[in-house]
C-alpha cells in the first residue's frame, strides 16, 4: 500500500512524516479534495433551497452522492442518512432523538470499548429520562464477557449502542452475538463503525442493527460531515434535534410539522459538497477494493505482533485477526515522552486516554500509545518506528 501515498498530495508534501495515526484520522486523496472543490467552483449552492439552475444541479448531486455512499455500505434498502459534521454530533444527534422512548428504569446497554461520543450523550439521556446506564464487562485478555448478557431483564432493555470496532485495540464485537441480541429483545441497536469504515467491508443490511454512525474523515473523506445511517423506519420514531429552515413543513398553527423521513432532521444550509467528496472517497476505496485493505492491514499487524520485544513494549491485548492498530505501554517510558521522541524523529503517532478513560481504566491503564495504519503505510513505517524506540530505550540504559 506504500505507493498509494502517491494518490495524496498531503504525502507527496510532506515526504519525510512517518504517519501512524489513521485511527485519528484520515488524509484525502486528490480525487476526493478535487470533487469538493469542482462542486464549490461550478455549483456552489445547497439543495432544497431554491427553484433555479443550480438548485437542481446541487440536488442531482445530492441524490446521486447518497445512493453512492449507501450503496458502499448496502444500505440502499431500507435505510436513509441523518447527516451531521461528525461521529460524535450524529451520536448525540440520534441520543436525543430517542429521548421520548426511555423512561425511569430502563437499561441503555453499552460496550466496554465505548469512545467518550458514545458514552457522554447516553449518561445525559440517563440522567434526563431516569433510565440505567449498564456496560457489558470485560474478560482477563480483552474479551467481551458476553454471557453477561444472560443475566439482564431483556424487557428492560431500550437501546444497545456499542462500537463495532475498539478504537484501543481494534477489538471487533461478535456479529453472532448481535444477532442472538436482536433475536432476544426489542431494543434499538445502534453501532459505532466508525474504526471499521475505512479498514473492511461493512454490509448494514446483512447485520440488521437500527443505526450505525460513523465519520467522512475516517475513510479517506472529507471532514466537517458524518452520519447516521438509520433503517426509515426508525427515523419515523426520532424526534428532530436541531429545528430551523429546510426541515419544517409548516411553521404555523398550534404547532410546526416537520418534513417527512430524514428531512426533519436538515435544518439549516448544507454543504452538498461534502457529500459529494464522500462519494468520491467510496468510489476510492472501491477501485482498491476492501478485501485488499483489509489484507494489507493484517499483513502489518502480524508482523507488529511478532516484531515488538515483550522486553520493551507491553502490548494491549484483545486485538482481533485484522488489527488496524496497535497500542502498548513502552516499558518504563511514560506514553507523553514517547510522543515526544516520536514527534523530534518525524512520526505522527497517538498518546494519551485516547477518548476512551472508561476503557482505559477497565484495562489497567490511564494512558497508552497507539500505532494505527490504513492506505499508504508500509511494514517499513512501523518497523522504523520500532528501530527508534529500541535505540533509544538501549541508549538509556
Amino acid at each position: 500500500m506504500k505507493d498509494r501515498r502517491l494518490d495524496f498530495s498531503l504525502f507527496r508534501n510532506n515526504k519525510d512524516i512517518t504517519y501512524l495515526d489513521y485511527a485519528a484520522t484520515t488524509f484525502m486523496p486528490d480525487q476526493v479534495i478535487k470533487s469538493w472543490v469542482h462542486y464549490q467552483q461550478n455549483t456552489g449552492v445547497s439543495y432544497n433551497r431554491g427553484n433555479g439552475i443550480l438548485s437542481d444541479i446541487a440536488e442531482n448531486e445530492y441524490n446521486k452522492a447518497k445512493k453512492i455512499i449507501l450503496n458502499f455500505f448496502s444500505a440502499e434498502e431500507t435505510y436513509d442518512f441523518v447527516f451531521g459534521k461528525n461521529a460524535t454530533e450524529c451520536l448525540n444527534i440520534v441520543a436525543y432523538s430517542l429521548r421520548d422512548c426511555l423512561n425511569q428504569g430502563d437499561v441503555i446497554l453499552m460496550g466496554p470499548y465505548e469512545h467518550h461520543s458514545n458514552i457522554l450523550p447516553w449518561e445525559k439521556m440517563a440522567k434526563e429520562t431516569g433510565a440505567c446506564l449498564v456496560q457489558l464487562p470485560l474478560l482477563e485478555g480483552g474479551n467481551i464477557n458476553y454471557s453477561f448478557w444472560d443475566s439482564l431483564d431483556k424487557k428492560r432493555i431500550k437501546v444497545i449502542s456499542i462500537s463495532m470496532v475498539s478504537n484501543i485495540n481494534s477489538y471487533a464485537i461478535d456479529t453472532m452475538w448481535l444477532k442472538a441480541v436482536k433475536n432476544d429483545c426489542d431494543a434499538i441497536i445502534i453501532l459505532d463503525v466508525s474504526q471499521q469504515v475505512g479498514h473492511c467491508e461493512l454490509d448494514c443490511e446483512k447485520i440488521g442493527a437500527d443505526a450505525y454512525i460513523m465519520s467522512a474523515h475516517k475513510m479517506y473523506g472529507p471532514k466537517n460531515i458524518g452520519a447516521a445511517i438509520v433503517k426509515k423506519q426508525l427515523i419515523e420514531k426520532m424526534n428532530p434535534v436541531l429545528v430551523g429552515g429546510g426541515m419544517v413543513w409548516n411553521s404555523l398553527g398550534a404547532g410546526p410539522t416537520w418534513q417527512l423521513g430524514a428531512k426533519k432532521f436538515e435544518a439549516g444550509t448544507f454543504d452538498v459538497g461534502l457529500v459529494s467528496a464522500w462519494s468520491e472517497a467510496c468510489k476510492y476505496l472501491n477501485s482498491i477494493g476492501m478485501d485488499a485493505v483489509r489484507e494489507s492491514d493484517r499483513r502489518i499487524w502480524e508482523y507488529v505482533k511478532k516484531r515488538m520485544d515483550r522486553r520493551i513494549f507491553s502490548i494491549v491485548p484483545g486485538g482481533n485477526d485484522n488489527s488496524s492498530m496497535v497500542s502498548f505501554m513502552v516499558n518504563s517510558v511514560h506514553p507523553h515522552d514517547v510522543a515526544e521522541m516520536a514527534s523530534l524523529h518525524n512520526f505522527e503517532i497517538r498518546t494519551g486516554h485516547m477518548c476512551a478513560q472508561s476503557t482505559l481504566d477497565n484495562l489497567g491503564y490511564k494512558s497508552l500509545c497507539r500505532l494505527s495504519w490504513g492506505i499508504g503505510s508500509d511494514i517499513s513505517d512501523v518497523e522504523a518506528f520500532i528501530c527508534l524506540v529500541e535505540e533509544e530505550c538501549l541508549h538509556d540504559k
